[in-house]
């Protein structure tokens, strides 16, 4: 079964603007008019990893087109005067709609599942597929709104806690942790709830290729709680080690290659896949744990936050400690493999040379 992913077989939403739809797919519909909704409402949002050339041309970094300061803004205006619960169905029925003006994305997605889910028919793969788009247009509204104003605190009523216990026993140490999670729902709402404790979280981020995103994401964030930080300089390793030694925590996402000559195969649903080994090289230096963590939308599009055992890094041991967040990271993506947001085929990117 996959708890988080469809409602009775039929998709989260399914296009709900049905006059919209309606007018979209009707024979004889303008050609025109499809482009441009498509351009002004599409609103995936994708961060550059690198993919495997086979003509031996050098590795160009991917980098999505809707990836623009315009969008970010569109949806960020609408969500401010529109109620959540329109600006979702909107998101996720646009979405759906115009997944198919995406082809390479929705191809690679759809080979995604295959490899996740790869019992299930072609129907439902398919169906499968055009959820990974709405629910990623409705995690990116939320991204964009519902992250920014809420305030998490622990006895706060909120996103649903699971496993707790986990990170109440991590906190106890004077020292820091490494939050490992991957773009799996809505990923920064669970760094949200770590500041929540005290603790400032430092989220690394590949960087912008726009530096007027970089400055809209950050905009009124309160960086005495949460900082974000590029991975594009010699400096990160040591300010990120100094901020674990102090009890701070870094967060980062496990599920894309970065690039680097560290990057290492891991088996991953049955074949190999590249993983950065590089937070398990920090936690060892820093002497902390890693903690997996990472948020799903329920079919009520509340959130439950999962918190899952602390994984030790033992000197020399990186390698298997990896290959242990990655059983993690199969699971959690197995409950809900429409909201695994890689619109790339992971199996067949690698690390830059």
């Amino acid at each position: 079964s996959i708890p988080y992913s469809t409602r009775r077989g039929r998709p989260l939403y399914g296009v709900q603007l049905l006059g919209l739809v309606g007018i979209l797919t009707a024979p004889g519909a303008c050609a025109k008019i499809r482009p441009i909704l498509g351009l002004l409402f599409s609103p995936w949002r994708e961060v550059s990893v690198p993919i495997v050339d086979t003509s031996h041309r050098p590795r160009q970094w991917y980098t999505h087109a809707y990836n623009r300061l315009f969008f970010y803004r569109l949806i960020a205006g609408c969500a401010a005067w529109l109620p959540r619960t329109v600006c979702l169905r909107l998101a996720g029925g646009v979405a759906q709609v115009f997944c198919r003006a995406m082809p390479r994305e929705y191809q690679a997605v759809r080979g995604n599942l295959a490899h996740v889910i790869p019992a299930v028919s072609p129907e439902e793969l398919e169906q499968q597929t055009q959820q990974v788009f709405g629910n990623f247009a409705r995690v990116f509204v939320d991204l964009l709104s519902l992250n920014r104003r809420m305030v998490l605190r622990p006895q706060e009523q909120g996103p649903r806690v699971h496993g707790l216990q986990h990170l109440q026993q991590i906190l106890q140490a004077p020292r820091g942790f490494i939050a490992a999670t991957a773009h799996l729902g809505n990923w920064e709402l669970a760094g949200r709830l770590l500041s929540a404790y005290g603790r400032r979280v430092h989220i690394l981020m590949a960087p912008e290729q726009d530096a007027a995103i970089q400055r809209f994401l950050r905009a009124g964030m309160d960086e005495t709680a949460m900082r974000f930080v590029s991975n594009d300089g010699s400096t990160v390793f040591v300010q990120l080690l100094m901020a674990l030694r102090r009890g701070e925590v870094v967060a980062v996402q496990m599920d894309r290659a970065t690039g680097h000559r560290s990057d290492v195969a891991v088996p991953f649903f049955g074949s190999p896949a590249y993983f950065p080994l590089g937070p398990f090289l920090l936690a060892r230096a820093a002497q902390v744990p890693v903690l997996p963590c990472f948020c799903l939308m329920r079919s009520d599009t509340q959130y439950d936050i999962w918190v899952d055992a602390p994984i030790a890094v033992a000197h020399g041991q990186e390698e298997a400690a990896l290959q242990q967040m990655i059983r993690v990271l199969e699971r959690y993506i197995t409950m809900a493999p429409n909201q695994w947001y890689n619109f790339y085929d992971v199996w067949h990117s690698a690390p830059m040379a």
